[in-house]
C-alpha cells in the first residue's frame, strides 16, 4: 500500500483499518520523519481502540458515522471562540496549494496572495477517535504529492468531502462530492494569528506555515446562487506550508505554494 493511500484512508477509517500495526512496521523505515509520526500517533490511537471498543462498533465506524459532538478544537491563543450557539459541524484536511502573483519589474516587493486551491478531505471521524493522530496529518499530507483531479489516488479518493478554492476574492468552501453534500461555503475574513512557534511546520521547500485563521459565513458573489448550508464559522488551524517568501526576487509573475491544513466548521 503506498503512504499516500494509507495516510488519507487512515485520516476518515482510521478505526476500521484491519492491518495497520503490521503495514506500519512493514513501511515504516521507508517514510519520511512526519508520515512516521502520523502513523505511529495513528496506530497507537487504533491498539487503543482495539483494546477498548467492541468490534461490533469499530466496524459500524464510517466517516459520517462518528459522535460528532465529542472532537474538541484545540484552544487557539489569538483567535477569537466559537460563537455560543454553534456545533461542530465538519472537520477537513485540505492539501492543496496557496498562490500568490509577483511584480517581476521590482524583485525587492512581497508577493501578493492570490487565493488557494485544496482538496478536502473528511477527517470528522478522525477528529473523534484520534485526535493526536489528526494533529500530525498535516505534515504528514505535505510530503505526499498534490493530489490531481484527473488521477485517481485510491483509496482515498472516496473520502474526498469537496474542494476549496476562490470565488473571485471569496474565500469558497465547496463541500459537494458524488456521495456527500455538505453545501457551499462563502466566507470572508474575520481573524487571523500567526502560527504558534511550537506549531510551526515547515513546507518541503522550507516554507513556512500560513497563518491560523477565523472566517464566518457570507452572501454568495453576485451572480451565484448559495446552497443552503448551516455553517456559520470556519477555524483553518494546524497549517503546513503554505506561506511565500519574503520578497519576489527570483520568482515568476505566478507561483504555488504547496500547503495543509485543518478545517473545523461549526453551524
Amino acid at each position: 500500500m503506498r503512504p499516500s493511500s494509507l495516510v488519507l484512508l487512515l485520516a476518515s477509517t482510521l478505526s476500521t483499518s484491519t492491518s495497520a500495526l503490521a503495514i506500519e512496521k512493514r513501511y515504516r523505515h521507508a517514510w519520511p520523519q512526519a508520515i512516521r509520526s502520523y502513523y505511529v500517533a495513528a496506530a497507537e490511537q487504533l491498539s487503543h481502540l482495539r483494546a477498548t471498543t467492541s468490534t461490533s462498533t469499530l466496524a459500524s465506524l464510517t466517516p459520517t458515522s462518528c459522535n460528532i459532538a465529542s472532537p474538541t478544537m484545540p484552544s487557539i491563543s489569538g483567535l477569537p471562540a466559537v460563537s455560543d450557539g454553534l456545533t461542530l459541524y465538519h472537520v477537513a484536511v485540505g492539501r492543496g496549494t496557496q498562490n500568490y502573483t509577483c511584480d517581476i519589474a521590482h524583485p525587492a516587493t512581497t508577493p501578493v496572495a492570490a487565493g488557494a486551491s485544496a482538496i478536502l478531505y473528511n477527517t470528522t471521524c478522525m477528529a473523534s477517535v484520534a485526535p493526536v493522530a489528526l494533529q500530525k496529518i498535516t505534515a504528514a499530507a505535505l510530503n505526499l504529492p498534490t493530489p490531481q483531479e484527473n488521477k485517481v489516488l485510491f483509496p482515498a479518493q472516496a473520502l474526498s468531502s469537496g474542494h476549496h478554492y476562490f470565488t473571485d476574492t471569496t474565500p469558497t468552501f465547496n463541500l459537494h462530492t458524488a456521495k456527500t453534500n455538505y453545501g457551499i461555503q462563502f466566507t470572508k475574513l474575520l481573524n487571523k494569528v500567526p502560527v504558534p512557534d511550537d506549531m510551526q511546520q515547515l513546507g518541503q521547500d522550507q516554507s513556512k506555515a500560513v497563518p491560523w485563521l477565523k472566517l464566518s459565513s457570507s452572501n454568495a458573489p453576485e451572480g451565484l446562487l448559495s446552497d443552503a448550508s448551516p455553517v456559520k464559522e470556519i477555524y483553518r488551524i494546524n497549517t503546513a506550508g503554505g506561506s511565500a517568501p519574503k520578497t519576489c526576487d527570483a520568482m515568476p509573475a505566478t507561483f504555488e505554494v504547496q500547503y495543509a491544513a485543518e478545517y473545523w466548521f461549526w453551524g
